[in-house]
């Protein structure tokens, strides 16, 4: 008899499981199994805040320390989706590319600014590192850091990975894209 009490309550538990396994799964929760048997968990999956990717085209011009940096300076303009931005908006960056400041590798740093149709500002920094190779195709990471802000985004703060890619001999379809977290603290 109680076996078959300790069997049925498996079965309900199995179900429950699974029922919550698939209404939880579509709501960015994940459900693992609770090795002490009695019953499932749910542990909370990360949902970045921030999701922007950006299109743009640059200019780059030889860096003056060419010992130093031995680099490029370059500006950037170009347009940028995704959340938080409410309807998009304008990307622009300033960056150093410099070759001689880490061995074998470019070492990018830079700010970006998106601006919203209303006037609104992210501000961000980033610093990014790619090998230096021969080929034309380069895919500079990192990270960024959100530095300041206007408008909906004057208390913003936060931080996340940063990429890119990068056709030495195109300038005019450079992408980055932007994941990690935004918080308000006003």
């Amino acid at each position: 008899m109680a076996r078959t009490g300790y069997r049925w309550a498996a079965r309900v538990a199995g179900a429950v499981a699974g029922a919550v396994l698939v209404a939880g799964g579509t709501a960015g929760v994940s459900f693992a199994a609770d090795t002490t048997g009695t019953g499932v968990r749910a542990e909370t999956a990360w949902l970045p805040t921030v999701e922007i990717n950006n299109n743009f085209a640059v200019v780059a011009t030889t860096h003056p320390d060419t010992v130093g940096c031995n680099g490029y300076k370059v500006t950037g303009s170009g347009t940028s989706l995704g959340k938080p931005l409410s309807n998009g908006g304008t990307w622009s960056q300033v960056e150093t590319a410099c070759k001689a400041t880490i061995p074998g590798k470019w070492d990018i740093k830079g700010t970006g600014t998106i601006t919203e149709p209303n006037g609104d500002k992210l501000t961000i920094s980033y610093s990014l590192t790619a090998p230096v190779t021969s080929d034309t195709m380069v895919y500079p990471t990192g990270t960024f850091t959100i530095t300041g802000s206007t408008g909906n985004y004057a208390f913003a703060r936060g931080s996340g990975q940063m990429s890119a890619t990068v056709n030495m001999l195109d300038h005019d379809h450079v992408s980055s894209r932007l994941v990690g977290d935004i918080e308000y603290l006003g």
